[in-house]
């Protein structure tokens, strides 16, 4: 064997070694496999898989800025700047004793560059105070099947689907003095009729105090019917700590273009705390949705003393999560007579 042919069976021979080396370095190895969120369309709209569960998840939320204005009898004009923010948070799954279910919110208020809780919300002037605590509200309410349980608007206004159909919506509930309420409900449903009850906390300190019974909740309990596009609801209300009750009533319609609700209310006592008024009052809502953009809101509300309030709204969603919206008020009660309005923008999602 000559050099030449050495040094040509060793570069063959290093060729080869390298070939192998090369292949094993391209081969690799399995991917992990990936999960993609995918969308959740059980329960609406915006939810999606958590991954790796069978729970859906939705997240939302709200900004706000509103320019308020309002002018008390005799006095000077006063004018507020409001802002807000809110992000909610919730989710569902199924379970054999029905949907499993819980909601979380967190907001803030801030008038003229000073934070407000929503408890410093006065619901008779639909307005927060000169002063108020600073801080974040959060909320929640959650539950399986017909059971819930929560630290929010109480039943005896979710329900109804509140007052009216303006933003201001009316007279139709004081239990919001106290920051919202703890309650624990139960709601049944029977194909188009649902009836609830609902053990509210009794959180009025002074009657607390001064009878001793705390640890009793106030009581309310209501029941609907849908029929077409109309709804009869009836519901009563018993404060515990004042001894006093309130009945409420709802007929709802559409027809069209256009939306009707009269919500009739008695309480017999003006410390109840579902309705602070002892006598009637009702607030009769009119809807009309002028375009695909644009609608069109009025509430009244009259007591049976001769007090009386008139809001209209008119509401435009510029573009989608974007919306405007105009309010005036007038009212006349506690022979006082009063104007507000607003201006507000709103980005939701």
């Amino acid at each position: 064997m000559n050099i030449k042919s050495l040094l040509l069976g060793s570069a063959a021979a290093l060729a080869v070694v390298s070939g192998a080396q090369a292949a094993d370095a391209v081969v690799a190895a399995e991917p992990e496999p990936m999960e993609y969120v995918k969308v959740c369309d059980a329960y609406g709209t915006g939810f999606f898989y958590i991954p790796g569960t069978e729970t859906c998840l939705k997240v939302s939320g709200q900004l706000r800025y509103e320019k308020r204005f309002k002018k008390v009898g005799e006095a000077d004009a006063t004018y507020d700047n409001h802002s807000r923010f809110r992000l909610n948070v919730e989710a569902r799954n199924d379970s054999e004793w029905g949907t499993v279910y819980s909601w979380i919110r967190l907001q803030g208020d801030q008038v003229n560059n000073y934070s407000r809780k929503s408890g410093d919300w006065d619901s008779e002037t639909h307005s927060f105070p000169a002063t108020g605590s600073k801080g974040i509200n959060w909320y929640y309410y959650f539950g399986i099947g017909g059971l819930e349980f929560g630290n929010w608007d109480s039943q005896w206004a979710k329900f109804f689907a509140y007052g009216g159909f303006t933003d201001d919506g009316g007279v139709y509930t004081n239990d919001w003095d106290i920051d919202r309420r703890q309650y624990v409900s139960y709601t049944a449903e029977f194909g188009s009729v649902k009836a609830y009850v609902s053990l509210d906390n009794d959180a009025d300190e002074f009657y607390a105090t001064q009878s001793g019974h705390k640890y009793m909740p106030d009581v309310t309990a209501g029941a609907s019917a849908t029929i077409g596009d109309w709804q009869v609801a009836g519901g009563v209300a018993y404060d515990e700590s004042d001894e006093s009750f309130a009945l409420k009533g709802l007929i709802a319609g559409n027809f069209g273009m256009f939306g009707v609700r009269f919500m009739p209310q008695y309480s017999n006592s003006d410390t109840n705390i579902y309705q602070k008024y002892d006598g009637f009052n009702a607030i009769i809502g009119l809807q009309a949705k002028v375009t695909d953009t644009v609608t069109l809101y009025k509430d009244i509300q009259f007591w049976d003393n001769g007090d009386w309030r008139v809001v209209g709204d008119v509401s435009w969603q510029v573009a989608s999560g974007f919306s405007v919206l105009v309010e005036g008020v007038y009212a006349d009660r506690f022979d006082v007579k009063t104007k507000s309005g607003m201006l507000r923008f709103q980005r939701s999602f």
